[in-house]
Parts: structure tokens; C-alpha cells; sequence
């Protein structure tokens, strides 16, 4: 049913706008089956992280399709899919990455399948939201780092304005918001507090004196060695590597920039019944937990409720801003500005 282009494109949008049940099951259990036939699968993902191989693990178990999974950054990503589209020998069948790396690939490339990864309506439940072609199913969320052995608990920061009293000055450390990564979506995702108390935030926080980091785990180790006692923009997923050690992830009051993370299959995938197969699976409880365990967000309420209440606090929190895009050469020169 879904050996060609238009069939594919067909079979989707049929489970996506039928309201049967039983029609739905039908035709779900035919992407099962040819989705084996095709013998496997590749994906391509910018997220490092060992849940990752365990989610995979897990998907082969169940259903018996092979996966090669290809890591890397998403620029990385992004121009491995691009140039075998223009070679036309695409190999990479689904992209695990972020809403604004598929906007990227959508609007630039043409690199991304004209249909969303449909689901089986039970799953089709989660409040995070997209406009773009792909799935959403996990938030990667930037809040702070502390070390508890340098910070009394009636001290701790509990957000990112309570680091702009005095007596956090010359103690802060940022990952640099004046170039890519962590520090840069704390940046950018802050300014949903409107341009004028975003700037004065800022402004505030750059006469702070901060001490700058590129690199997100030399930034934790920093905090780890009690060379900072806070940092700021620490990826609350990456606590886990630091259980039983004198450090805390903190999502902020005020709420974490995020990156929204999903499911896109590419335009010509070799496999794409094993594309919307694994886009499926990554959505389900099964996969959804392993990710709320490690310290990813889901916008699933019965999903957080399964999971550990140690980790509640990092993956059941208030959503900030997002990456754009289009506005970010724009954010880095503003950054600059402030930051110097």
C-alpha cells in the first residue's frame, strides 16, 4: 500500500482523517507489515544522549525492524540529508530533531515529507503544539545548575531574576549567549517577557560580571569542581550523569527555554512505512517514559504521572521561548551588544 511516493502520501492522510477505529486499525496494521517487509530503518538525530539507544533498543525488540541510527550536530544533519536529496540517493528515512531544524529543512531544503507523521488516535494527545511538518514529542529544557556544597538551601537561586541580587555578582557562570548553544536559547527563549523587560534583564545580568563558557560539560564540570557555585543554561537532562555529587538542577520559576523535539520523516525515504512506524512508536508511553526518566519534557499528564518523583520537578515545568530561526542573527547580535 505504501511501496510508492503518492501511495504513502495517500495511506497517511487517510489515518490522519478517518474517524473508524476499525479502519484506522487496518490500515495502521498495514504499515506494520510493510514497514517489516522493508527490511529496516535510518535515523538521523542531533540528540546524544543514551536514552536515545535505549528508545531504539527497545523499537527493534518490539517490532523486529533493524535501526542505524547517524549522530551528529544538526547542522551535521541537516547537510547529510541535503546533499543525498540533490544526489538523489537519500538514505536517512526519519529525523529525530528539533522544530526549528524541520522548519529549516521544510521551508529551505525541501527535505521533509508534505505529511506529519500520523498517529493512531489514542496517542494523538500530547499539548505540545507545532506548525510545522513533524511530530512533537519531548522538550530538551535549559534552567540552572547549583552546587549545593557552595549554596545554603535558604540561598538557593529559584530563578533567573533572584540572580540579580548583589550577592550573586562575580559568582554566576554562563554558557556565552553570544554564540550557539545553551546559553543562546536561554538568551532568545527569554524574550517572550516582551523586548523591553528582556533587555533589562540582561542588561542587569551582563553588570553581574558573569565568567563565560563554551561547551556545556566543561560549564557543569566548572560547577562540579566548586570553581562557580551556579550556572546558568544547564540542560536539566544532563543532572542525571551527576547523581550522588554536591550539584542540583533548578528549573526556574519563571519558567525554561526549550527546544521542542520530534519526529519528521524525509521527503523520499527509502523506508517510509519504518519511518511513520518508529514516528509512532517514539510517541507511545513506552518510549515517552524512557525519555521523562532521563529529564526530557512530554506535555503528557499520564506519562509524567508514571514517572519517578525525583524527576517530576525537571520534566513536569513551565515553558519559556523557543529557538527562531529566522530571528537569529539578529538575537546574536544583540547578545553581543549587551554582553560586549
Amino acid at each position: 500500500m505504501y511501496a510508492t511516493r503518492r501511495a504513502f502520501t495517500t495511506g497517511a492522510g487517510a489515518l490522519l482523517a478517518t474517524g473508524s477505529r476499525a479502519q484506522d486499525a487496518k490500515i495502521w496494521e498495514s504499515v506494520v507489515e510493510a514497514a517489516r517487509k522493508e527490511g529496516g530503518l535510518t535515523l538521523s538525530t542531533g540528540l546524544e544522549s543514551p536514552v536515545v539507544r535505549t528508545v531504539l533498543a527497545n523499537f527493534e525488540k518490539k517490532y523486529g525492524v533493524p535501526v542505524n541510527s547517524l549522530v551528529g550536530r544538526p547542522s551535521e544533519v541537516r547537510e547529510r540529508i541535503r546533499v543525498a536529496a540533490i544526489a538523489g540517493r537519500q538514505q536517512v528515512d526519519v529525523v529525530f530533531g528539533s522544530e526549528a531544524l524541520t522548519n529549516i529543512r521544510h521551508g529551505e531544503d525541501r527535505t521533509v515529507a508534505d505529511v506529519a507523521p500520523p498517529l493512531q488516535p489514542d496517542l494523538a494527545r500530547t499539548s505540545l503544539k507545532t506548525r510545522v511538518q513533524f511530530l512533537p514529542q519531548i522538550t530538551i529544557t535549559y534552567g540552572l545548575m547549583v552546587n549545593t556544597a557552595m549554596v545554603r538551601p535558604e540561598d538557593e537561586p529559584k530563578g533567573f531574576f533572584d540572580l540579580l541580587d548583589p550577592k550573586w555578582k562575580g559568582r554566576i557562570l554562563i554558557d556565552d549567549p553570544r554564540t550557539n548553544g545553551p546559553g543562546h536559547i536561554y538568551f532568545i527563549g527569554t524574550k517572550i517577557w516582551g523586548a523591553e523587560k528582556h533587555a533589562d534583564f540582561h542588561k542587569r545580568m551582563a553588570a553581574q560580571n558573569p565568567a563565560f563558557v563554551i561547551g556545556t560539560q566543561e560549564a557543569a564540570r566548572k560547577v562540579v569542581r566548586g570553581e562557580y557555585p551556579v550556572l546558568v543554561a544547564f540542560t536539566l537532562p544532563d543532572i542525571t550523569p551527576f547523581a550522588g555529587l554536591p550539584v542540583k538542577a533548578v528549573a526556574p520559576v519563571e519558567g525554561c527555554p526549550y527546544i521542542l523535539y520530534g519526529c519528521s520523516i524525509v521527503a523520499g525515504a527509502p523506508h517510509p512505512n519504518a519511518a511513520m512506524l518508529f514516528s509512532h512508536y517514539n510517541s507511545s508511553d513506552e518510549a515517552l517514559i524512557e525519555y521523562a526518566k532521563a529529564g526530557f519534557g512530554c506535555g503528557v499528564p499520564s506519562v509524567i504521572e508514571k514517572t519517578p518523583a525525583n524527576v517530576r520537578p525537571l520534566i513536569d515545568v513551565k515553558l519559556l521561548g523557543t529557538t527562531d530561526p529566522a530571528g537569529q542573527e539578529e538575537a546574536l547580535r544583540l547578545a553581543k551588544a549587551i554582553y560586549g
